[in-house]
């Protein structure tokens, strides 16, 4: 953004300009969007627009960031009701979650999303990455005294980009997969619940195997 809106006769033009890119998104996609488009759309001359958003990369930055709060503060929500649940359950919710905030805004977030390869969404997925390390760390406390999940960063990190990769992947398909979205939630609950539980074969991965009938050196 080329400054930020301090007055609220500011903030409201900056809000409407962003609601403006977005409806342009979601009617007819993200390569229509323009400066232009979205000056007419929000019913504000070129130059007011241009006072906040230097050019369309700065709005869809904007639409990103929009994004990723919805959907941190709906998992947010649907997380801390799940934390007494079984893994499975828990990554189940917490992925239904993320599909209502896709859908919101008229499905907005699919839209920008199935595009994640030519955006610039670093800085959104590491919050959402931060705040899942977070969510991870809340959960595995609430099982510490049935030792069930396993806390280690490195384990939360895999679960985490495990994930949210296999999603953008799956909203950037150009064709409809061979598989319904139930079948692919179930089956990244199911995988995620197995990468959460201590004692699961990843856990188990980490000591020296021992291979039969070889010595051990000095015996």
């Amino acid at each position: 953004m080329r400054k930020k809106p301090i007055q609220q006769r500011a903030r409201v033009l900056v809000s409407s300009l962003v609601d403006a890119a977005g409806d342009i998104v979601v009617e007819d996609g993200l390569d229509a969007l323009t400066t232009v488009r979205v000056a007419e759309r929000a019913g504000v001359s070129v130059g007011s627009l241009y006072q906040y958003f230097q050019n369309k990369d700065e709005l869809i930055a904007a639409l990103i960031e929009q994004v990723d709060s919805d959907l941190i503060a709906t998992v947010d929500r649907v997380a801390m009701d799940a934390l007494a649940a079984d893994p499975q359950t828990f990554a189940r919710a917490l992925l239904n979650a993320a599909f209502d905030a896709f859908e919101a805004r008229n499905g907005l977030a699919y839209e920008l999303l199935k595009h994640w390869h030519r955006l610039d969404i670093g800085r959104g997925l590491y919050r959402f990455e931060q705040r899942m390390l977070e969510v991870l760390r809340a959960y595995a406390l609430a099982h510490i005294r049935d030792h069930q999940v396993d806390p280690s960063p490195a384990r939360a990190f895999v679960v985490i980009n495990s994930v949210v990769f296999t999603l953008l992947r799956y909203l950037s398909l150009d064709a409809p997969p061979l598989f319904r979205r139930d079948e692919l939630l179930a089956e990244m609950a199911a995988m995620a619940a197995r990468l959460l539980v201590a004692g699961s074969p990843a856990a188990q991965g980490t000591g020296r195997r021992k291979v039969p009938g070889r010595r051990s050196p000095g015996r």
